[in-house]
């Protein structure tokens, strides 16, 4: 087999790991999801087991780019992947362990639907931008960079919404249990706005394995609303 083909076959396995990864988080969010709008709480144990096959995948995929960067003599652009989704599969297992935490304080509180909507409805969100992002990996589109930054901003919106919701259902809970139900979700409230922020670096990743610059998606949106001014 020549080497070109070699290099070929090398980073298409580096490729098709990182979309396996993607696609078991996106499993992950899906299966979270249904376990607290059906409030299953059984099904949490599966979640965190679950997890375990990301971060098994993390690890996986980290070891064999390594290697691939340490034997074969990879062009820029090929480098850029290897180098690049380290980067990225250290993200996307963050970003899988908010929905393992989310899914044991469901089950840990089993908490009133006082404010599990807006935890509900703030977690749809960050699925939602995690599947536009998921598209962006394998298939390019400036569509898509602006649908991530407005789901970005739908994000933040809402997390600031709940958090002064629950600083003063805070301010008015009657016992330490309530207390600790609310710091609690709180909690699980800030993790999620910090997926956000995660899948923002996701996307600038992204677009520094296509382009070789770490540009803020922030500057790539800018730059998207000029052209089509």
């Amino acid at each position: 087999m020549s080497l070109n083909k070699i290099l070929d076959n090398d980073i298409k396995q580096l490729r098709n790991m990182l979309e396996d990864m993607i696609s078991e988080t996106k499993v992950q969010f899906a299966e979270t999801f249904e376990i607290i709008t059906k409030n299953n709480v059984e099904g949490a144990a599966l979640i965190v087991e679950h997890d375990k096959i990301i971060n098994d995948k993390l690890n996986e995929f980290t070891s064999t780019a390594l290697w691939k960067i340490a034997k074969q003599q990879l062009v820029a652009r090929d480098l850029r992947l290897a180098v690049g989704g380290i980067l990225l599969a250290r993200e996307i297992e963050i970003i899988a362990d908010y929905s393992k935490k989310l899914c044991i304080f469901f089950s840990k509180f089993k908490p009133t639907k006082k404010y599990t909507t807006s935890i509900v409805n703030l977690f749809q969100l960050v699925i939602d931008m995690l599947d536009s992002f998921s598209e962006l990996f394998s298939n390019f589109d400036t569509n898509l960079v602006v649908k991530v930054m407005k789901l970005e901003a739908e994000i933040n919106k809402e997390f600031e919404e709940l958090y002064s919701y629950l600083v003063k259902a805070l301010k008015k809970a009657e016992n330490n249990e309530e207390v600790l139900e609310i710091s609690e979700a709180m909690k699980q409230a800030k993790n999620l706005e910090r997926a956000g922020d995660h899948l923002l670096t996701v996307q600038e990743i992204v677009s520094f394995i296509r382009t070789g610059r770490f540009e803020e998606t922030s500057e790539i949106y800018d730059n998207l609303k000029t052209l089509m001014e």
